[in-house]
């Protein structure tokens, strides 16, 4: 799932829920993982990354939150 927000300057922009490997600071994608985060898989809530944990065997990572302009993750909550 893919969030839009207003930036300062009026334009929407893209906020983007991601699973991120707390360690290697690499992105879950496709039951693997990627440098790049924009090839991440979008989590749509708590639920679903639950369950991408349990299903995939994930632990020590995070969600993060990601605006699609910004070259860092703003917010990122431990959740196994």
């Amino acid at each position: 799932m893919i969030a839009r927000k207003l930036g300062g300057n009026g334009q929407e922009q893209a906020v983007r829920r991601v699973l991120r490997h707390n360690d290697s600071r690499e992105y879950f994608k496709d039951g693997g993982w990627t440098s790049n985060p924009s090839e991440a898989n979008c989590i749509s809530d708590a639920v679903e990354a639950a369950e991408a944990c349990a299903r995939y065997g994930l632990s020590d990572v995070e969600l993060a939150l990601r605006y699609d302009f910004a070259a860092c993750d703003v917010f990122c909550t431990p959740i196994r």
